[in-house]
């Protein structure tokens, strides 16, 4: 058969006349391959031949803007860094460059309540996993529209199961990398079998995370308790709800906040158990493979700290104006 071989006038009309749904989300992107911003999602492209396509070397952040807002900037920033540092990844700016850049964009994108998604490749230059055939490092952020959960998600609770699927090991784990096929597979896992979550345990049976949340619970001694971060990606959201659940614990709410171990029957036993992640703030667990967590719905606990957590969004020092 004849394929046709395209110029770049007949490429150029291909893309416009190319789009899906998920485009009309996509408000702007800045690249330094283009050195600049593009607007029109047709655009929004990176080369063929860079390692984060087609050896997924490359470390990602998902950041949110609500309210003009970009929540937990500068902790984002610093994982970039420490992600990039684990993999000897330069950055191709510095820090202070990026944040400008994201706050440029994010303006020209004009969404007062946006995702940003952040990534940082090896770069372009052949097509071998040697990480020095790339020309550089290079930097991509695109600006979407934030859609936020159901509010009846955090009256009702969401329902997790186990995953079946290997959890990273423990230097893998600890990068945000763009090597994502184990959470995807553990998201086929909660879609295939239609509940809203399942989460990975290690080889000793201990609790790890989900796709891309991490997990807290309530014990039954009404001490807040996040697992021990050996295979688990270090959550900034988890981070400053732990930080902010100290004023439960000044005001007797909670009993203690500890790091330990945890297994399936301390979450079966447990009052309460959340998701906590950047696009999800504090979800309540309802139940987990069928049988109840406390009563089967939003608990005490988990209603404060999602308050305290909005609360921080909105108006806590770890919120960057953009506009």
């Amino acid at each position: 058969m004849a394929l046709p071989i395209l110029n770049a006038e007949e490429i150029q009309k291909r893309l416009q006349d190319i789009s899906y749904p998920a485009q009309g989300a996509y408000l702007a992107m800045y690249s330094t391959w283009f050195k600049g911003i593009v607007k029109d999602p047709s655009h929004m492209m990176i080369p063929v031949d860079d390692h984060i396509v087609h050896r997924g070397d490359g470390v990602f952040e998902a950041i949110k803007i609500i309210d003009g807002k970009a929540y937990l900037l500068e902790a984002h920033l610093a994982r970039l860094q420490s992600s990039a540092d684990r993999l000897f990844m330069p950055l191709p700016m510095p820090l202070a460059e990026i944040r400008d850049v994201i706050i440029e964009t994010s303006r020209v994108a004009g969404a007062q309540s946006a995702m940003l998604r952040l990534y940082v490749s090896r770069g372009p230059g052949g097509f071998t996993t040697n990480p020095y055939d790339s020309v550089g490092s290079q930097m991509y952020l695109i600006v979407t529209k934030f859609a936020a959960l159901s509010e009846q998600k955090y009256l009702e609770g969401v329902k997790i199961g186990r995953s079946q699927v290997p959890p990273k090991e423990e230097w893998m784990a600890q990068i945000k990398s763009c090597n994502y096929l184990s959470n995807v597979m553990m998201k086929k896992e909660s879609v295939d079998r239609k509940i809203d979550f399942t989460i990975g345990f290690d080889r000793n049976g201990f609790i790890t995370e989900s796709s891309t949340e991490n997990i807290v619970i309530v014990d039954k001694n009404k001490v807040l308790v996040r697992p021990k971060l050996r295979q688990i990606l270090k959550g900034t959201t988890m981070t400053r709800t732990m930080e902010l659940a100290e004023s439960l614990l000044k005001s007797n709410h909670i009993r203690g906040i500890a790091e330990r171990d945890l297994t399936e029957a301390d979450l079966v036993s447990a009052e309460e158990a959340f998701m906590i992640g950047t696009t999800l703030d504090v979800l309540p667990i309802s139940s987990y493979e069928g049988k109840n967590i406390g009563s089967g719905k939003a608990g005490s606990i988990g209603q404060k700290l999602l308050s305290l957590l909005r609360e921080d969004i909105s108006k806590g020092p770890s919120a960057v104006s953009i506009f």
